[in-house]
Order: C-alpha cells, then sequence, then structure tokens
C-alpha cells in the first residue's frame, strides 16, 4: 500500500521486491510470524517486531498462511508497513503504517478495487410514495449495484463487507454517493432523492463532502431535491460526529434521514438530539405489523413521537396491500417496498393504481 489517502485516491498494492516490517502485540503472535517468515529473504527479528523481504507476487501465498495461522484479533493487533524496491523506512513513512487486518484485507480485495478503478457500479431506484396518494412517488432511494466480469448486475453486501475489511470504505462510499447523484441527474430525476451515506466512512464532513457537493453543482440538481440517509443508524457510536455531517449537510440546503429506526433503543435516543427531516422505520418492524400486537404499538408510538418533533415517516419494506393499509391508517407519512415496485434503473413517474391498492 503506497497511499494513505482515505478519500481522494485509492490505495495501491505494493509491486516489485518489498521490505516488510511486523510488529506483534504478543510473543505468542510474535513465534507464530517467525514460524511463518523463517523461510524469506532477510527475515530478522527488529526493535519490538520482524522484518523480512519478499516478491510482490509472493503475497497472496504468504496472506494465506497467515490467515491460516493468525487469528482475527491477532491481525488486527498487529502493525505492519510495506516498502517497496526493499527501501529502509523514513519517519514520513510511517503514517502508512496500518493493520495486519487490512493489509491481508486488501490484498484480498484487488476485484474490489478493480471496480472501483473501472467504475463498474451502476445506480437502480425504488420508488418512496405519498401514503395518501400510493400511485405517485414523492422520491426514489437510491440503491448500489455493482457489474463483475461478465457484466452481470450484483447486490452491493458483498461490496461493503470487502471495503470494511480492506479499509476502503471511504473510497466506496464516496463513489456510491457521486454515481446516484450523477445519475439520477442523467435519468432526469421526476423526484427527490434518497442517497445512502455511512457516517463511519466521512472524518470531517467539512472536507470529506466537498467532493460530492461539487458534483451536485456540476449536474445542477437542487439541493431541495436530495435527501442523504443514514445507513446502519444502530451502530453509531458517535452520536456528536453524526450530529456535524448532518448539521453540514443541512447548512447545503439538503435533507437527513435516519433509517432503520426502531431497530435498537438508540436510534430512538437519537431522534430529538439529531432532529432528522425523515425517519425510516426497520422493515422488520413492518413486516406483519397489522397482525402483531407489539409491532403495532410500537409503530403508533413512533409516528407520534416523529410529527411532535414535525419528523416525516417512511415506513420500508412493506410487501402486502395489508400492511399498506393498517400503515396509511396510523398516518405515516411515505411508503416504500416491493408492494409498490421493485427497484429499477428507471425512475418511475407515477405507479399502477392497481399496484398501488
Amino acid at each position: 500500500m503506497t497511499h494513505c489517502l482515505k478519500c481522494d485516491k485509492l490505495p495501491t498494492l505494493a509491486t516489485g521486491h518489498l521490505a516488510v516490517y511486523f510488529w506483534p502485540p504478543l510473543g505468542h503472535t510474535t513465534a507464530k510470524l517467525k514460524s511463518i517468515l523463517k523461510d524469506y529473504d532477510e527475515f530478522a527479528p527488529i526493535e519490538g517486531g520482524l522484518t523480512f523481504s519478499i516478491k510482490s507476487q509472493d503475497m497472496p501465498e504468504l496472506i494465506h498462511k497467515i490467515d491460516l495461522k493468525l487469528s482475527q484479533s491477532e491481525k488486527q493487533d498487529t502493525n505492519c508497513l510495506l516498502q517497496e524496491n526493499r527501501r529502509q523506512p523514513n519517519l514520513a513513512d510511517f503514517r502508512c503504517v496500518t493493520s495486519l487486518q487490512k493489509m491481508t484485507g486488501l490484498y484480498g480485495s484487488k476485484w474490489l478495487l478493480d471496480i472501483l478503478e473501472q467504475k463498474r457500479m451502476t445506480s437502480m431506484f425504488q420508488p418512496i410514495v405519498h401514503a395518501q396518494h400510493p400511485n405517485v412517488p414523492f422520491a426514489h432511494e437510491c440503491l448500489l449495484r455493482w457489474y463483475d466480469e461478465n457484466q452481470q448486475l450484483n447486490s452491493p453486501a458483498r461490496l461493503f463487507k470487502s471495503a470494511q475489511d480492506a479499509d476502503l470504505i471511504f473510497p466506496l462510499d464516496r463513489a456510491a454517493r457521486e454515481i446516484h447523484i450523477r445519475n439520477a441527474a442523467a435519468a432526469d430525476m421526476p423526484s427527490k432523492i434518497f442517497v445512502n451515506f455511512a457516517p463511519t466512512a466521512i472524518y470531517d464532513p467539512n472536507n470529506c463532502l466537498k467532493s460530492t457537493f461539487k458534483v451536485i453543482r456540476e449536474v445542477g440538481i437542487d439541493p431541495a431535491n436530495i435527501v442523504f440517509e443514514v445507513v446502519e443508524t444502530e451502530r453509531i457510536s458517535d452520536p456528536e460526529h453524526l450530529k456535524n455531517i448532518l448539521a453540514a449537510y443541512k447548512q447545503q440546503g439538503f435533507g437527513v434521514a435516519l433509517d432503520d429506526l426502531g431497530s435498537g433503543h438508540s436510534t430512538l435516543n437519537m431522534l430529538g438530539a439529531l432532529k432528522p427531516d425523515y425517519v425510516k422505520l426497520d422493515m422488520e418492524m413492518i413486516r406483519d405489523v397489522h397482525k402483531d400486537r407489539f409491532k403495532s404499538e410500537l409503530v403508533r408510538k413512533i409516528v407520534e413521537l416523529s410529527h411532535s418533533f414535525d419528523i416525516k415517516v417512511v415506513a420500508e419494506g412493506i410487501e402486502t396491500k395489508e400492511e399498506a393499509a393498517w400503515l396509511v391508517s396510523q398516518d405515516v407519512d411515505f411508503m416504500q417496498g416491493f408492494h409498490f415496485a421493485k427497484p429499477d434503473k428507471t425512475p418511475r413517474k407515477t405507479l399502477d393504481r392497481r399496484a398501488a391498492a
């Protein structure tokens, strides 16, 4: 890995003849690594760790051996540094020290780097309809898909799992935001758009979001027609950081939404502090809500609480007309799900009234 910027430039896999440095957390981890590395060129102990030399084409085999020998926590706690041309590191190089877990994840995610470099991603659009007029899309959620080498579309789950392992969530999240904005503009979007983002992919909103704001200005979408939606709200460990990100979006004129409300107690605790424009009810809470007393009472309370803060409620994951009818009766503002429409590459201006009934 020869570059350390999180968002502005993709990391590259070091090539040629490499000098590698490992700093394990414990003596028994060091012993495991010694047993793996003893046959490599220029293997030697250094203060607090080990060093050796290897050709870049032999890295996959080494990583396989490490994965067999070390636990995930050992890889997470072992620091490492790769130097091309077997160059001795200087002080500036130490900003590129990473965990062994991330280094092995990056080498195992070359396919993801190829997708990002080749821009083999696209957008699907799923309508979010007015509860009282379900044939009229209020907005479309932008959903990420990627093309494999056979030009087949795939869901994003594998992308984001590999991105987490390889510390590529920053460039992936940024690329997804910008792809959605460009594709929505190219599709002559007839409604607002909901664009997902991961707060953990943004260090400082005033710097990390500059490129996103620039793309929006380039394509000419009115900020009032864009809603940035927090994904995996339940996993937020730093609500104050999220509050700063949402404030940066609002300052630019965008709407903001919290996803999966009701999936855990912490999301409800954040509702009053963050004051989003929209909340999206978790689809597991929506499933058979009309038949489940606990779910129905919970939804009623969340709708009442949200409206008291002037927050609009979106129920997602609706699959049956019974679920939809019950949610309308509870004054939910907007609805989304396969009952109305599946994601499609073309946004919808209207929906079939019979499908929305």
